[in-house]
């Protein structure tokens, strides 16, 4: 009797190891879920700054690509601690912040590949379209 009831024990154990490793943590079955089954093109890429400590705006360039061989998409100068840009997923997009502390230049840069999110709900594919990319142009403290 324990034999059989240790046999059960490790092949529900066993199954439930394969099937974690088979299936997303964000694969779902749930019918009463919206699930956009079409892919976005666009998705929003974030730019995070810190105060400058100067007060002066800080100078802001954003790139598609890498910033020494990418494509100048932007540059300005903000006070903002945020800023948005829709773009284009499966690129690269790079970006860089001039502060300048203690009468020093500092310069931040950042970059990430922007790519879109899906899971599986009920054997559909879904896709995000909340997600964004988030490139940190903050000063360490």
């Amino acid at each position: 009797m324990k034999s059989s009831i240790k046999t059960i024990l490790l092949a529900f154990t066993a199954t439930l190891i394969i099937s974690s490793c088979t299936k997303s943590s964000k694969d779902i079955c749930d019918t009463n879920q919206i699930c956009y089954t079409q892919a976005p093109d666009d998705l929003y890429v974030k730019l995070e700054f810190s105060t400058n400590p100067s007060s002066t705006p800080i100078e802001v360039k954003f790139y598609q690509g890498n910033m020494d061989n990418g494509t100048l998409y932007d540059h300005f100068y903000t006070t903002n601690s945020v800023e948005y840009y829709l773009m284009p997923v499966n690129e690269r997009y790079t970006a860089t912040a001039k502060y300048l502390v203690d009468g020093d230049t500092v310069m931040v840069i950042n970059s990430d590949k922007l790519t879109r999110e899906s899971y599986q709900n009920c054997d559909e594919t879904c896709y995000d379209w909340d997600d964004e990319m988030i490139l940190n142009m903050k000063l360490k403290k």
